[in-house]
């Protein structure tokens, strides 16, 4: 008997030690650091963009990512986009590739896949560019807006809906920009246009905490595109290329050229359709986000006279990327849950607590 005595004593003492430890700060698994999300840039099909250029490419923008922890950022270069490299991926970038590079079957499949896993694919394009734009002069930079590529890229991954531009893959046809005479910064630069809230879908996380962008962008297609969040004004059209050096309706905004007008997936101002340049939406298991403007996330100065303004550091710009890419990641990383460990140490507890009753109503 005089063992059982001691028993109290012991579960007392064991107890004691318990609320002295819980005292102590640990480390439990939902305060684990977990490994960020795996971001690739693709620039193996020519994209107009460059990763590493800070002043006229996507550099600053990717140290701002990179900078967050939370997502890491790597440049493929060389070699096929395939399974193998898309293996581990998260989101998968594409920006502004070239007709010239274009994507084979087997990276197609490679991208299928890797979204039916459930990675994600954040498809950017480019406005065409004018002949009294800044860029004009940069004999490579009047190929921006190469939007047939990315039309040509949904078709092999079979994505049907969004387009850019005029829905087309055509070599004679021509990409478009989004013009607004009332909302430009600059009334002789009608294609660098400030947005505001009234435009977008102030509902969904990827214009979340986005007061105002600023933005030089090609436009998406179909008319009354479902997934279209990032819309314009009443005042907004698309301008279309007459030929590599013109536009078909610059001198008369309102008008446009036959052929576009008659077809079904054409607008301008002719017809009173907003343009959409933004689209989200979920796609089987996986997320994609298409943008008409890879410009405005760039370290170039805007397309303005005498700009000393960045794009990527311009109004809400940066941040309208970061919420892109967080709503892309969504569910991809979830952080563990410190349910399990309380649950174990109220258990313990529990049954101490218990077994002390029990030995005591022994006694």
């Amino acid at each position: 008997m005089n063992q059982f005595k001691k028993i109290p004593r012991v579960l007392a003492t064991i107890l004691a030690l318990m609320i002295l430890l819980s005292s102590f700060q640990a480390t439990v698994p939902a305060q684990a650091d977990f490994d960020p999300i795996v971001v690739l840039f693709d620039a193996s099909h020519s994209p107009q963009f460059d990763a590493f250029d800070e002043e006229s490419g996507l550099k600053l923008m990717f140290d701002m990512v990179n900078a967050s922890t939370h997502y890491i950022i790597y440049v493929h270069e060389d070699g096929l986009l395939d399974d193998k490299v898309l293996n581990d991926i998260d989101i998968l970038i594409v920006a502004g590739s070239d007709a010239s590079s274009p994507y084979s079957p087997e990276e197609n499949a490679g991208i299928v896949e890797m979204l039916v896993n459930g990675s994600s694919l954040f498809l950017l394009g480019d406005s065409a560019l004018a002949e009294d734009s800044n860029y004009w002069p940069e004999g490579p930079m009047q190929d921006m807006g190469d939007n047939i590529a990315l039309n040509t890229f949904l078709d092999g991954i079979n994505m049907t809906g969004p387009r850019f531009s005029i829905n087309e893959t055509g070599t004679n046809s021509w990409s478009d920009t989004m013009f607004d005479y009332d909302h430009a910064l600059n009334e002789t630069v009608p294609w660098v246009i400030q947005l505001d809230s009234t435009t977008w879908d102030t509902t969904h996380p990827i214009f979340r905490n986005i007061n105002e962008l600023v933005t030089m962008t090609s436009t998406l297609k179909p008319i009354g595109l479902a997934s279209g969040i990032g819309n314009s004004y009443e005042t907004s059209f698309a301008q279309y290329k007459r030929d590599s050096n013109s536009w078909a309706n610059y001198s008369m905004p309102n008008m446009t050229l036959e052929e576009f007008a008659l077809h079904p997936f054409a607008y301008s101002a002719l017809n009173s359709t907003i343009p959409t340049w933004l689209s989200a939406f979920e796609y089987g298991q996986s997320r994609v986000t298409i943008v008409g403007s890879t410009m405005m996330f760039t370290g170039r100065t805007l397309d303005l006279p005498d700009s000393e303004f960045q794009w990527v550091n311009t109004a809400d710009n940066a941040k309208l990327f970061m919420n892109i890419l967080d709503w892309l990641s969504e569910g991809v990383v979830t952080a563990p849950s410190a349910i399990g460990t309380m649950l174990i140490i109220s258990g313990v507890i529990l049954i101490i607590g218990v077994a002390f009753y029990l030995l005591k109503k022994l006694r």
